[in-house]
């Protein structure tokens, strides 16, 4: 598994953001504790699903903003980690609607992912490359089970969708991911 290590950057949005959001609701000190055991997976969930770094860094700010605003409704704490994906996974859709980006999702399978950790630091740019041409939704499937080591069922409720259609995400996504990273 990759760990995120905290750059100045993301000290400094991490700074700006918090006292934004601590001001804007009581449970800032809860959602805080919340939040901590699963930040490193939101980082790199949002990362993974946009199409760039910064994009990614852009869209877990604006997702840690709607979820702060959401807390409160939150009706069971204990999946606080799939709840908090489906917010950075609905807000990448969003702002891809507002892009007008759409994208087609092919039908076929296989069973190719590569990991991460066995690969050299220029083979993982290239397999970024190649998730970031996948549809969201394949994509998102992928990162949340792959990457997150979530069951199907948690990437099934993270996605408002049923087990058999995340398997079937995934592998047209695995197969998607191998032809663009052979494309490459």
């Amino acid at each position: 598994m990759i760990s995120v290590q905290p750059n100045r950057y993301m000290m400094r949005l991490i700074s700006r953001t918090l006292p934004v959001m601590s001001f804007l609701f009581r449970s800032s000190l809860e959602f805080e504790q919340r939040l901590k055991p699963f930040y490193n997976d939101a980082v790199r969930f949002a990362r993974s699903t946009a199409r760039s770094r910064s994009d990614g860094d852009d869209l877990l700010q604006e997702s840690l903003i709607k979820a702060w605003r959401a807390y409160p409704r939150l009706k069971n704490a204990d999946q606080f980690k799939s709840w908090l994906l489906k917010i950075i996974s609905n807000t990448n859709i969003s702002r891809s609607r507002r892009q007008w980006v759409k994208r087609m999702v092919g039908l076929e399978k296989a069973e190719f992912i590569p990991n991460p950790e066995s690969l050299p630091l220029e083979e993982i740019e290239v397999v970024r490359m190649a998730l970031s041409k996948l549809p969201v939704i394949q994509r998102e499937a992928l990162v949340m089970y792959e990457v997150l080591d979530m069951s199907v069922a948690e990437v099934a409720s993270s996605q408002n969708a049923t087990k058999s259609a995340v398997k079937s995400r995934l592998a047209r996504g695995r197969r998607r991911l191998r032809t663009e990273y052979e494309k490459l």
